[in-house]
């Protein structure tokens, strides 16, 4: 239940965000974009789903990142494999 409640803040703050963004033709063309894109996946999943995907994507990124570093540091130690 605390879960639920926690998380449906997260998404109420996720659409506030994405619903306030407006057209500005300063920003790059890869924001409007992202933004189209994020728009039309919301219209076809629940925003939970697609906010849960987002995150698992960006999750695993940087753990691989993560991971690349800790290995190249540990294998530049002489005598350590």
């Amino acid at each position: 239940m605390l879960v639920e409640l926690f998380m449906s803040i997260i998404f109420t703050l996720v659409l506030g965000v994405l619903g306030s963004m407006p057209y500005v033709p300063e920003l790059p063309s890869w924001v409007g974009s992202a933004v189209r894109l994020i728009s039309s996946g919301l219209a076809f999943f629940p925003t939970d789903v697609w906010v849960v995907t987002i995150a698992n994507i960006v999750f695993w990124l940087d753990a691989h990142l993560v991971w690349a570093c800790v290995e190249w540091v540990y294998k530049k130690i002489p005598g350590v494999e």
